[in-house]
C-alpha cells in the first residue's frame, strides 16, 4: 500500500488500481455472503403447519360435499372446484365482489398468518377473541378458526350471513351451513353465537324480500341467534353486548374483522382507512359511521383487520388468484432466506476497513502532492492548488 502511494506513481493510476482492487474484493465478499444463504424456519413453525393442515382438511371436506354443485362445476371461476368460490349473482348476494380477491383467499397458509398475528398480540390459551365474519370470505373464516383452535384461544364469532359476489352466496349453503358441516365432521369446534342478514344496514338492505327470507331461514335452520335490530347503531350495540357477555370474565382480548360487514366497520370507506393486519390503535378520523371495530379500538383492544386481501397476500408472499390451491408451507410466513452473520458481518467490516484505508492513503497522497507543489513554487508566487483526484 505504501509503495502504491509513492510519489513516483501518478495518483490517477494509483486510484484506478485501488478501485479495481476494491471492486474485486467486494465481489469476492458478496460471493462469500451469498454462499452462506439458506432457508430458515420462521417462529412457531409447528403451530403454523398444524393450523394450515387443519384448514386444508376443511377445504377438502367442503370440496367433496359441494362436488357437482353449480359453483364447484365452474372451472373458469373456481379452477380447483373447491366449492369455496360462489356464483356471481344469487338472491343472497349483498354487494359487489372481486373474483381475484376470493381466489387469493382460498389459501390454507392464511391460517399461519393468523398464528403470527395472535402470537404478536401475546394471546394466551383461553383468551377470548371476538371475530366478525361474513359470508364473503369463507376460506378466511376457516383459516382464522383453525388458528384460534390450534392456539386454544376462545373464539366468539358473530356472522353476517349475506355474501358479496363469489363468496358463500348460495342460499342453501351459507357460511352458517359450512360452519355446521365442519363441526359435524369434527374438523372445527366453533360455531357462531349470533348472526345477522348483513347488507348495508345489517338488515339485508339491497336484497329482495325473497333474499332476506332465505337468509332468515339459513339462520333459523342452523339454530343461531338472529340479530335484527331496527337501526344499524342498535345492531352495533347488540353485537358489542354479545361479545362482552361471551368474553366474561376476562373480556375481549382481540377483535378480528373479516370482510366488510357494516356492523363491524361502519362503511366501506371507513374500512379502507383501517390498515390491514394488526392495529393497536386507530388513526383519528371524522368517521361517518363507527362500527364494533371502532368501539373496541377505543377501549384499547387490538384489532386484526382483514379486508384488502390482495395487499395482505403481497406483503406475506402469498400468490394472487392462483390456479391451484397453494400447498401448505409455502411463503415467507413459514421459511425465510437468511445469511450466516458469523461470516457476513466480519466480511463487511473488513471491506469497510479497506475502504477507510484507501481513503486515508488518498488523503495522505494529496497532502504530499500539495507540499511538493509548494516547495517547487518560486518565492512570492502562490502555488496553485492541485486536484487530488
Amino acid at each position: 500500500m505504501k509503495r502504491l502511494f509513492s510519489r513516483a506513481i501518478p495518483w490517477t493510476l494509483r486510484a484506478d488500481v485501488l478501485l479495481v482492487t476494491l471492486a474485486v474484493i467486494g465481489i469476492g465478499f458478496q460471493w462469500l455472503a451469498e454462499s452462506t444463504k439458506r432457508l430458515a424456519s420462521q417462529p412457531h413453525i409447528q403451530e403454523k403447519m398444524a393450523a394450515a393442515t387443519r384448514t386444508v382438511r376443511c377445504f377438502e371436506a367442503i370440496r367433496q360435499y359441494r362436488m357437482g354443485s353449480p359453483s364447484s362445476a365452474d372451472v373458469e371461476n373456481d379452477p380447483e372446484g373447491s366449492g369455496l368460490i360462489g356464483q356471481e349473482f344469487t338472491l343472497t348476494t349483498t354487494d359487489r365482489g372481486v373474483l381475484e380477491s376470493k381466489l387469493t383467499s382460498v389459501n390454507p397458509n392464511f391460517a399461519a398468518l393468523f398464528i403470527d398475528y395472535f402470537h404478536e398480540l401475546k394471546l394466551r390459551p383461553g383468551d377470548p377473541v371476538a371475530i366478525a365474519m361474513t359470508g364473503s370470505f369463507p376460506a378466511l373464516n376457516i383459516a382464522v378458526l383453525a388458528a384460534v383452535e390450534e392456539l386454544r384461544l376462545r373464539a366468539i364469532p358473530i356472522t353476517s350471513v349475506g355474501a358479496s359476489m363469489w363468496g358463500a352466496n348460495d342460499p342453501r349453503f351459507t357460511w352458517l351451513d359450512i360452519e355446521k358441516l365442519l363441526n359435524e365432521r369434527g374438523l372445527l369446534h366453533t360455531r357462531s353465537v349470533a348472526a345477522s342478514m348483513g347488507g348495508s344496514n345489517d338488515r339485508g338492505r339491497g336484497l329482495s324480500p325473497r333474499g332476506r327470507e332465505l337468509l332468515r331461514e339459513a339462520i333459523k335452520r342452523n339454530g343461531v341467534l338472529l340479530i335484527h335490530e331496527p337501526t344499524l347503531d342498535e345492531s352495533i350495540r347488540l353485537r358489542t353486548a354479545i361479545f362482552d357477555r361471551e368474553a366474561e370474565p376476562l373480556g375481549v382480548k382481540a377483535y378480528v374483522n373479516l370482510g366488510g360487514s357494516s356492523a363491524s366497520i361502519g362503511t366501506s370507506l371507513g374500512g379502507s382507512l383501517v390498515a390491514p393486519g394488526i392495529n393497536r390503535r386507530l388513526r383519528t378520523y371524522n368517521w361517518t359511521q363507527r362500527g364494533v371495530l371502532h368501539h373496541y379500538a377505543a377501549r384499547g383492544v387490538p384489532i386484526i383487520h382483514i379486508l384488502q386481501i390482495e395487499s395482505i397476500a403481497k406483503i406475506h408472499g402469498f400468490p394472487i388468484a392462483p390456479e391451484e390451491i397453494p400447498a401448505i408451507g409455502e411463503g415467507q410466513i413459514f421459511h425465510q432466506q437468511v445469511y450466516d452473520l458469523r461470516i457476513v458481518v466480519p466480511a463487511f467490516l473488513t471491506f469497510l476497513l479497506l475502504c477507510f484505508g484507501v481513503l486515508r492513503s488518498r488523503h495522505r497522497a494529496s497532502l504530499v502532492a500539495r507540499e511538493a507543489s509548494v516547495q517547487r513554487a518560486p518565492a512570492g508566487v502562490e502555488a496553485p492548488l492541485q486536484r487530488s483526484s
